[in-house]
This record gives structure tokens, sequence and C-alpha cells, in this order.
């Protein structure tokens, strides 16, 4: 496995690591898969499709088990509903965020097409760019057609961007490729071993060189896995990169703090 040593010629401190709240210990220096970073955020594109061309019913949208129950957080829908009327529904929509917070997706952070031949595609941007949010649930009762039905997917999952200026900021939650041993942004939805939580970044890496390429790989500084972390002051707090409870179990030796 190789390395872009001409990353390390020099130390790059942009961060302060508020974050951090006490002397840790370290794991030893790894390499970033810088490839598990994009240049630029790519979102996170649902899919809610309606098959069996009901001709009357509703159906509501929420991220289930989130107030699902509540008719404040999932409006019933007509079954012909448009495009705005869905991304106006999906944008009251509440989920747990980093901490147990309850967030809300918000209208500029939701578009919503169609529907094409019974697809309406949401997409997910704004403050939520480069973020995985829980999977949509739908629930229908229709009438009409021929065995009208609803289901929801993920079409495109969402992948971090690197920082404007190209850094990876320090705090960033990191998991380990199991095939690699390089580490990426933690994120419980992957399948590649870093669904696992692996430590905190250390240091900031830069990831742009100066003549404004990307590295495909940078060692890093320490990695930290015993510490007080602030949760508040992580620099990412949705998405890959951020840390959740299932994270946060896994870095038994880290005191979470608010």
């Amino acid at each position: 496995m190789s390395s872009d040593i001409a990353m390390v010629t020099r130390q790059y401190q942009v961060g302060n690591r508020q974050w951090l709240l006490s002397a840790g210990k370290y794991r030893a220096n790894v390499t970033c898969d810088i490839t598990k970073w994009a240049s630029s955020p790519t979102n996170q594109v649902q899919t809610v499709t309606i098959s069996g061309s009901p001709t009357g019913g509703t159906f509501t949208l929420s991220f289930g088990g989130v107030l699902a129950e509540d008719p404040t957080y999932s409006p019933t829908l007509p079954y012909n509903a448009t495009a705005a009327q869905v991304a106006a529904a999906i944008a009251n929509l509440p989920y747990y965020g980093p901490n147990e917070t309850l967030l809300y997706v918000g209208a500029s952070n939701v578009t919503v097409t169609g529907p094409t031949s019974g697809v309406y595609t949401v997409t997910f941007g704004g403050a939520l760019a480069g973020a995985n949010v829980p999977a949509l649930v739908a629930t229908a009762s229709f009438t009409g057609g021929t065995s009208p039905a609803i289901a929801t997917a993920i079409s495109t999952a969402a992948q971090p961007g690197l920082t404007p200026n190209g850094y990876i900021p320090s705090g960033t939650a990191l998991g380990k490729v199991t095939s690699t041993g390089m580490v990426g942004p933690y994120d419980p939805n992957a399948s590649d071993g870093r669904q696992t939580a692996y430590g905190f970044l250390f240091d900031d890496v830069r990831a742009i060189r100066f003549d404004g390429s990307t590295a495909s790989q940078v060692p890093t500084g320490a990695i930290v896995n015993e510490a007080v972390v602030s949760l508040s002051h992580l620099p990412v707090q949705t998405g890959p990169g951020s840390i959740d409870s299932n994270g946060k179990a896994a870095l038994a030796q880290i005191r979470f703090e608010a």
C-alpha cells in the first residue's frame, strides 16, 4: 500500500479542537483513503413509487418510528399528490440526528420531482448535502386501479465531501476499511468496515495538493480512541463522519459530553 508522501511535508492546523475536552490516548498513525470522501458531496436520493394506477385514496410518509403516528409530522397526501405537496410533507418530517437530537428536514433541504410513471424522486441537499437521512417509510390506503401499492427506496447513497478548502477536519469520526487498513468517514450504512467506529481524526488532513489536484491517500496524524469528547463541537454533525449511538458504543473508552 502506498501513500502520497508529498502531502506530509508540513503540518496543517486549521481546526481548534474544541471537540476534544481532555488529552487522550491514540491509535497508531494510519492512512486516509481520500476516495471515501468526494471532492464535493454526493446527495442522498430516495424514491417513492406508487404502482397499480390507483384512482383514489391517500398515503403518508415518515422516517419510521419518529413520531410517525402524529399527523402533524406525517400529513396525509392524496394518491395523485404533486411534487410540491410531497416536498412540503417531507420538509416537516423529524428525525434523530447525532446525540439523539431531534432534527427537521426543512424546506430548503429537499427537492422532489415527478411523479414520473408513478415515481417521485426525492433529493436531500442544502444543509443535508452529503448526509444520509433515514429511509422514508410509506403507508397507503388506495382505491381503484389494479392492486395499487406504494414503496420507497434509497437510490443514491450520500457521500461526504471535503471542506471547501480541501481539508478533512479534526474531529471527523472514522471507520477502518477492512480490505486496506486505511480509514474513511465512519458510516453506519457502509459495508466495507467503516460501519464500525474506529476513532476521531486528531489533526486536520489536507487532501488538496498545492497544484489543485486531489490526493488519493494521505497519512494522518493520531487517531483519538480514548478521551473526553464534546458532541456539540464535533465538526460533522450529520451523515458519514458524524457519530451516532452505535458509533459511541463501539468507542467504549471515549466519554461523550454535550
